[in-house]
């Protein structure tokens, strides 16, 4: 598989504040926003205020205000707990989703941590079809598909002693069809570091059987998206 330009891939794909834009598609799509992280490390004994729905929402505006997409998808692991949703998540949930479908169409697929997701808002999607798009979260494996966008292992690049979340993009890497991989949208959290990962370290069943070498991290930088070389590459020159 050979690396792609970086002009080439920013012509396809805008990349902003952990969202994927596919411009052929006015689709937009976050992953891993695990809402309810903040109250999960609070009751681990981190008591400082972590303005986790500020944050996100925030966040969320200032995609739309840069793509402006006609459909944004929320790509798995919505919630953060498996096993309680409490009412400031659930409040939290809603304030967002009314904010994306103020602008947009807005599609759920679920992730492997979104066991009430279906109970509480209905009509949620296990994956989503567009033009030649697959979008799953990335927890299962899926032979049909096209240019597949996953999520669920969140990936990171350590660069200077300092930890960026990065998207890695594959061309061909997934049976042929080219692999977009997310970072976790939540910024609290930090990330699984990739710079020598093989695809035994992945959780996703997806990537364990992708050549990790040849993927290309992509990370912002000032809000501008830099395309790096293919984690193969990097690794020889660490």
């Amino acid at each position: 598989m050979n690396a792609v330009t970086e002009a080439d891939l920013l012509s396809r794909f805008g990349f902003y504040k952990g969202a994927l834009f596919v411009r052929e598609q006015s689709l937009c799509v976050v992953s891993d926003v695990h809402i309810g992280l903040a109250e999960a490390l609070y009751r681990q004994g981190l008591h400082f205020p972590l303005h986790e729905e500020e944050t996100l929402l925030e966040r969320f505006e200032a995609i739309l205000g840069r793509f402006r997409p006609a459909v944004f998808i929320l790509d798995g692991d919505i919630f953060h707990a498996f096993d309680r949703v409490s009412r400031d998540v659930r409040e939290t949930l809603s304030t967002i989703l009314a904010a994306l479908r103020a602008e947009c169409e807005v599609v759920l697929v679920r992730g492997s941590h979104d066991v009430m997701l279906p109970a509480i808002v209905g009509g949620t999607v296990e994956r989503y079809d567009r033009g030649g798009y697959t979008v799953v979260h990335g927890d299962q494996a899926v032979d049909d598909h096209g240019t597949l966008i996953i999520g669920h292992d969140h990936p990171a690049i350590e660069i200077d002693l300092a930890r960026f979340p990065c998207f890695l993009y594959g061309q061909g890497a997934a049976r042929g069809r080219d692999l977009v991989v997310m970072p976790a949208y939540n910024p609290l959290s930090p990330g699984v570091m990739i710079n020598y990962a093989r695809g035994r370290d992945f959780l996703s069943p997806i990537l364990r059987r992708v050549d990790v070498g040849a993927l290309q991290p992509v990370v912002e930088v000032d809000g501008e998206a830099v395309v790096l070389p293919p984690l193969a590459g990097i690794r020889r020159f660490a």
